[in-house]
């Protein structure tokens, strides 16, 4: 794969979550999906209408200010991989999540996510810090 198409495919990622998860602009972020877009967070629903309506229903609704946070992200053939933190509220504690992106013919086609809370013992900035 071309630079360009790895950048391509980062860039259009990067929209998605400001526009879906942090503007919450659902009509712009519906067209950024394949028409068959395969959502594996658990509960999700398949298709880019239960994708969204799920979203709406378990985050955006009851935490209008649900963001988040990429700090790190990698692609590689047709995929993006991300690291970063959602927060459900300015003030709430940050979970760390990790999301992987299928691209195809521009569109995100296919997603996967893990998260975790920040264990006791550590903090937020130690799960986040550039580990090199």
């Amino acid at each position: 794969m071309q630079p360009d198409s790895l950048k391509a495919n980062k860039e259009l990622v990067s929209e998605f979550i400001r526009v879906f998860y942090n503007e919450k602009d659902f009509d712009r972020a519906r067209s950024m999906l394949t028409d068959d877009f395969a959502n594996h967070h658990p509960g999700a629903g398949a298709g880019p209408v239960r994708t969204i309506d799920s979203f709406r229903e378990h985050a955006a609704t009851p935490f209008p200010d649900f963001s988040l946070t990429v700090h790190r992200m990698i692609a590689e053939e047709d995929q993006v991989w991300t690291h970063g933190v959602v927060r459900v509220a300015p003030d709430a504690p940050g979970v760390i999540v990790v999301d992987l992106w299928r691209i195809e013919d521009g569109r995100l086609a296919e997603h996967w996510d893990v998260g975790q809370a920040v264990p006791e013992g550590s903090t937020l900035d130690e799960m986040i810090a550039d580990a090199r």
